[in-house]
């Protein structure tokens, strides 16, 4: 049966103060040799009672330090007994992890709150700048006199003002539909996915539009519990991204990785085009936000609200040598 360190302090302490008596019992009969032995074991615990506390003392420091400075990433190991050091260590990491999801939970809101504020700021720019030609074109041709016979030179400006008029509206309806499709993302239907197959059936719908990768599975078995639709769309989306980063290149490398980490699903693609800048990578996700000339912002942003559907985390790391996004979807155990 395990002691518990509370009973072996109590023991220590008691078995110091018996010592004590017994040794001062023995110095008073003239035992000179037996108390001075009495002396050492008094001596040789009280060391190990200032190592103990010492000890608790250093493990309870560096786990305030480490809050102190923002690292939650601490796991203080336990042996499950039910001693109360091992414990406190449980209840330490269990309150950890409570505070690392509500301070991920509080970053992804304030993320949310300032993406949706910049897609009211996108949005309120990209429709003023579409509706302004609009309303002043319109104006100008309604202020026109109407004649039987125009002249060369007023059809073609009413022509070209009414060919802008389309582009315009046009180029807004597109806008319009793209931001639907970002809202009206539906809820995933989850269902076990052999990923193996999957990657082969996108490997094969990839290669039509010249887009070549190699791809991995582990364990060989590997199940994922998703949306298959959804999980298509992300990894077509982001393998469509890893090709135009490596335009240009002589040798495209293109890589895609699905394999089980602790007690998640990792996806990763990778790439060795020619990486984002760091002051786009913390925009990348934020709706309709582009670094591509012709580029609508929504691939990534519908990427990441896929996951997010998902209870996943998708995240990227991108330098002069290439891009890594990576995926992690929680594993359940009625997967296989």
């Amino acid at each position: 049966m395990h002691i518990q360190s509370k009973h072996i302090f109590l023991s220590k302490i008691v078995t110091i103060v018996v010592l004590s008596l017994a040794g001062g019992w023995l110095f008073w009969q003239g035992y000179y040799f037996s108390s001075v032995l009495v002396l050492i074991g008094i001596i040789l615990l009280s060391v190990s009672l200032y190592n103990d506390r010492k000890n608790l003392i250093e493990r309870m420091g560096r786990m305030i330090g480490g809050i102190r400075h923002s690292d939650f990433s601490s796991h203080y190991p336990s042996n499950r007994s039910n001693d109360e050091l091992n414990l406190l260590m449980q209840e330490m990491n269990e309150a950890l992890e409570t505070f690392r999801s509500r301070t991920h939970n509080t970053v992804m809101e304030e993320a949310e709150t300032k993406a949706w504020q910049k897609l009211i700021s996108v949005l309120t720019h990209e429709i003023m700048n579409s509706i302004a030609p609009i309303i002043s074109l319109s104006e100008t041709l309604s202020e026109r006199e109407l004649v039987e016979e125009a002249d060369p030179e007023s059809y073609r400006i009413m022509q070209k003002a009414m060919e802008t008029i389309h582009r315009r509206s046009k180029g807004l309806l597109s806008f319009v539909e793209n931001y639907r499709t970002l809202t009206r993302l539906p809820q995933p239907v989850k269902q076990p996915i052999r990923m193996e197959s999957l990657l082969e059936s996108i490997q094969q719908l990839t290669a039509a539009n010249g887009i070549h990768f190699t791809w991995s599975v582990y364990p060989a078995q590997l199940i994922l519990n998703a949306d298959k639709t959804m999980v298509e769309q992300l990894l077509i989306n982001l393998l469509k991204n890893a090709h135009e980063a490596c335009n240009g290149l002589s040798e495209e490398r293109i890589g895609l990785k699905a394999e089980m980490v602790g007690d998640k699903v990792e996806i990763t693609v990778s790439d060795n085009g020619q990486g984002i800048s760091p002051e786009a990578i913390d925009k990348i996700f934020i709706p309709f936000y582009s670094t591509k000339a012709n580029g609508s912002g929504i691939g990534l942003s519908l990427c990441r609200q896929i996951v997010v559907r998902h209870r996943g985390k998708i995240s990227v790391q991108s330098d002069k040598t290439g891009t890594r996004f990576k995926i992690e979807f929680p594993y359940t155990e009625n997967q296989n």
